[in-house]
């Protein structure tokens, strides 16, 4: 028996034995995320690091002629017609060559191959010949970066190479998440709206211990369990359960079709209409995902399913929809998708949402440009009536951003604005018919201290301003490779509001610095200041500013046992 198998079958007698022992606890959620936790540290006792490169393929200073390297160089360059220049010692009679040599012929092997690719897609070349391209660029990436031009092609070798959903490793297996030590003035964190004369601060947490598994490059199974809270003063909540459990195949080999079934996130775009919100407890659904590739630049995922408790903060119903996207490339990027939405904490009878949108993206050199436009139909309840009225709002955002090298540091320039319809019906309670809504929306646009949770408008006192714009601006720079400092202004305004309220929300002003103190920690400190509008003043009689402050360790600590492939 091989040393792997002997891990393995070590591993399933633990995973037995922990299975056996949870009989006797209360609850299935608990007894899931418990052994998701003994798992993790199971793992890390018995499966070791492996090196990602066995010693057999390293290159070294010179080859011969006969090296798996140079062999498998001149089978590529024969089958995809490439004139390489052997390198002036091969020339001059000397068989070796240098890995200079060898980095200027794998060079000139991927042009030939990229426009292939381009031709007839990525199916038109052979996956063993991408493996050994892959191989040879993994062992000789050093010599590759100092030629000139790699760098304007990485991204386009690095995505041929590694295409974003054939998984890179066979295990692996770990825990993310972050560590929050936040806290606010005039400001009510538990339920993040203005209350004025109040401070607090709390400590928050998010922990996710995680194994993902790829028995085969055509199948991804994953599993992973959540531990979210917070403590503080008063407060206190604490919860844990499954987060995401999903089982993803392919068809071997090829991209055309792959299939997701489980509990699973569900993220588009900038994710102004659907994300996943990542700075609390996340969001899930049980669901299935089935993801087309007819062309290579064409993707149409088609998904349906049921918000996942106890992450969708009170939401019932389900989503169903498609989300497609077409990539022109150069970051030129156009999507269009549709969703029917039945979400609510209390649903009525016959209420639904659609939402039908466009989001395109384009670069021009250093600028990148995005538009987003939104509209919604469906039914929804009329307080007056008791019966349901028809949806007609609309939305959307438009964001530009420049990076330029400014006195030799990288900056980052940002503007962007975002309409959300409101009425004043919905501003008193009739009928929400002519309001905008995302509320699963994960968009930056809205602020970092969560006051505003998305366009349908903001609530304080006993008055609600519906539908919103917001006005930003942000910078942000690289002081050093791994310290970042950024900031942001967002003005917000009301479209709709009871008489006699102002529609002057307020500005808000957001200070970040973050550092990363390696590939699996960061350390995030922030800073956020709402200065409010008349609409406070109006709604209740009181203009305090709200502050927020936090301290945010985010890590990712895991282990990999890469996937191995064979010496052609």
């Amino acid at each position: 028996m091989s040393y792997r198998s002997i891990e393995f079958a070590c591993l399933n007698k633990r995973l037995v034995s922990i299975f056996r022992n949870l009989n006797g606890k209360e609850g299935f959620m608990e007894r899931f995320f418990f052994c998701v936790v003994l798992i993790f540290f199971s793992l890390s006792v018995v499966c070791p690091v492996y090196s990602a490169e066995d010693e057999s393929l390293r290159i070294p200073e010179a080859v011969t002629a006969e090296h798996w390297s140079c062999r498998d160089l001149d089978a590529l360059e024969k089958k995809y017609g490439t004139n390489s220049d052997k390198s002036s010692s091969a020339a001059s009679g000397v068989r070796s060559y240098s890995r200079s040599d060898l980095a200027a012929r794998v060079i000139a092997v991927i042009e030939d191959v990229l426009e292939k690719c381009e031709a007839g897609g990525r199916d038109a070349v052979p996956g063993e010949d991408l493996e050994k391209l892959d191989r040879l660029h993994r062992q000789l990436k050093e010599p590759l970066t100092e030629l000139e031009g790699y760098q304007t092609r990485r991204e386009s070798i690095e995505r041929l190479l590694s295409p974003p959903d054939e998984p890179a490793v066979e295990l692996k297996y770990g825990m993310k998440g972050f560590l929050r030590g936040e806290g606010a003035g005039n400001f009510r964190l538990p339920e993040l709206g203005y209350n004025p004369g109040h401070a607090e601060g709390r400590f928050l947490y998010r922990v996710l211990p995680y194994v993902y598994w790829h028995p085969a490059e055509f199948l991804d199974i994953h599993l992973e369990g959540q531990g979210y809270g917070y403590s503080g003063g008063s407060q206190y909540l604490g919860k844990y359960s499954l987060y995401q459990g999903f089982v993803e195949g392919k068809l071997p080999g090829r991209d055309i079709l792959s299939l997701k079934v489980g509990r699973q996130e569900f993220v588009y775009g900038s994710a102004f209409i659907l994300g996943s919100n990542s700075w609390f407890q996340g969001l899930t659904f049980d669901a299935a995902r089935l993801r087309l590739k007819p062309l290579p630049a064409l993707t149409l995922d088609l998904l349906g399913g049921w918000y996942a408790t106890p992450w969708s903060e009170g939401l019932k119903g389900n989503l169903v929809g498609g989300y497609a996207s077409y990539d022109f490339g150069d970051g030129s990027v156009l999507e269009a998708y549709g969703f029917n939405d039945t979400g609510s904490e209390d649903h009525h009878r016959g209420e639904y949402l659609n939402i039908w949108g466009l989001r395109a993206t384009a670069a021009f050199g250093p600028l990148l440009v995005e538009i987003e436009p939104v509209f919604e139909s469906g039914r929804t309840l009329n307080g007056l009536t008791g019966g349901n009225d028809r949806i007609n709002a609309w939305g959307g955002h438009a964001e530009a951003t420049l990076e330029v090298e400014l006195f030799g540091k990288k900056n980052s320039f940002f503007a962007g604005y975002a309409y959300g319809s409101g009425d004043k019906d919905a501003a008193s309670g009739i009928s929400s018919r002519r309001e905008f809504r995302n509320p699963t929306t994960d968009t930056s646009l809205t602020g970092d201290m969560s006051l505003i949770g998305d366009l349908s408008g903001v609530d304080a006192g006993d008055q609600h301003a519906s539908g919103l714009q917001i006005f930003n601006l942000g910078w942000g720079i690289d002081l050093t490779e791994d310290l970042n400092f950024s900031t942001a202004f967002r003005y917000f305004y009301a479209n709709a509001v009871a008489d006699g309220v102002s529609r002057r929300i307020g500005l808000e002003t957001d200070f970040t610095l973050s550092y990363a103190v390696n590939d699996s920690l960061s350390l995030l400190v922030g800073y956020d200041h709402f200065f409010t509008g008349k609409f406070f003043r109006d709604a209740t009689g009181r203009d305090h500013d709200m502050n927020y402050g936090y301290l945010l360790l985010e890590f990712d600590l895991s282990r990999e046992v890469p996937r191995t492939r064979a010496v052609h």
